[in-house]
Protein backbone atom coordinates (compact mmCIF):
# COMPACT_ATOMS: atom_id res chain seq x y z
CA UNK A 1 0.00 0.00 0.00
CA UNK A 2 1.37 3.44 -0.88
CA UNK A 3 1.81 6.19 1.72
CA UNK A 4 -1.45 7.81 2.72
CA UNK A 5 -3.51 5.37 0.69
CA UNK A 6 -6.95 4.56 2.07
CA UNK A 7 -7.32 0.85 2.74
CA UNK A 8 -10.16 -1.06 1.13
CA UNK A 9 -10.54 -2.89 4.45
CA UNK A 10 -9.82 -1.56 7.94
CA UNK A 11 -6.28 -2.02 9.25
CA UNK A 12 -6.39 -3.67 12.68
CA UNK A 13 -3.43 -3.32 15.01
CA UNK A 14 -2.94 -4.14 18.68
CA UNK A 15 -1.46 -1.77 21.23
CA UNK A 16 -0.51 -3.02 24.69
CA UNK A 17 -1.36 -0.32 27.24
CA UNK A 18 -1.04 -0.93 30.99
CA UNK A 19 -0.59 -4.65 30.35
CA UNK A 20 -3.81 -4.94 28.32
CA UNK A 21 -4.05 -5.38 24.56
CA UNK A 22 -6.20 -2.67 22.98
CA UNK A 23 -7.48 -3.34 19.47
CA UNK A 24 -7.15 -0.26 17.25
CA UNK A 25 -8.52 0.28 13.76
CA UNK A 26 -7.29 2.64 11.04
CA UNK A 27 -8.48 3.23 7.48
CA UNK A 28 -5.13 4.30 6.03
CA UNK A 29 -1.38 3.93 6.38
CA UNK A 30 0.93 5.50 7.43
CA UNK A 31 -0.23 7.02 10.72
CA UNK A 32 1.57 9.05 13.37
CA UNK A 33 2.74 7.98 16.79
CA UNK A 34 0.21 10.45 18.22
CA UNK A 35 -2.68 8.79 16.34
CA UNK A 36 -1.70 5.34 17.62
CA UNK A 37 -1.47 6.57 21.24
CA UNK A 38 -4.76 8.49 21.04
CA UNK A 39 -6.77 5.63 19.51
CA UNK A 40 -5.33 3.14 22.02
CA UNK A 41 -5.98 5.43 24.99
CA UNK A 42 -2.29 5.58 25.90
CA UNK A 43 -0.91 8.73 27.52
CA UNK A 44 0.81 10.95 24.94
CA UNK A 45 3.82 11.02 27.28
CA UNK A 46 4.26 7.21 27.08
CA UNK A 47 6.99 5.69 24.93
CA UNK A 48 5.65 3.69 21.99
CA UNK A 49 7.43 0.87 20.17
CA UNK A 50 6.58 -1.72 17.54
CA UNK A 51 6.62 -5.29 18.84
CA UNK A 52 8.53 -7.84 16.78
CA UNK A 53 8.52 -11.39 18.16
CA UNK A 54 6.92 -9.92 21.33
CA UNK A 55 9.90 -7.58 21.95
CA UNK A 56 10.06 -3.80 21.47
CA UNK A 57 11.97 -3.05 18.29
CA UNK A 58 13.22 0.08 16.56
CA UNK A 59 13.22 2.42 19.55
CA UNK A 60 10.66 4.96 20.67
CA UNK A 61 8.12 6.23 18.13
CA UNK A 62 7.71 9.96 18.75
CA UNK A 63 4.37 11.76 18.48
CA UNK A 64 5.05 13.17 15.00
CA UNK A 65 6.87 10.13 13.58
CA UNK A 66 5.14 8.65 10.54
CA UNK A 67 4.64 4.92 10.94
CA UNK A 68 3.60 2.52 8.17
CA UNK A 69 1.16 -0.05 9.55
CA UNK A 70 -0.28 -3.32 8.29
CA UNK A 71 -3.10 -5.50 9.52
CA UNK A 72 -1.96 -7.48 12.56
CA UNK A 73 0.91 -5.19 13.60
CA UNK A 74 1.50 -4.91 17.35
CA UNK A 75 2.81 -2.04 19.47
CA UNK A 76 3.44 -1.39 23.15
CA UNK A 77 3.06 1.83 25.13
CA UNK A 78 5.25 2.08 28.22
CA UNK A 79 6.10 4.81 30.75
CA UNK A 80 8.54 7.43 29.45
CA UNK A 81 12.15 6.31 29.34
CA UNK A 82 11.36 2.60 29.09
CA UNK A 83 12.00 2.27 25.35
CA UNK A 84 15.42 3.47 24.19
Amino acid sequence: MEAGQVATHPIHIGVEVDGKNKPVEFTSSPVTGRQIREKAGAPLSDDLARLIHNKPSGGNINLDDVVPIADGDRFIALPTGTVS
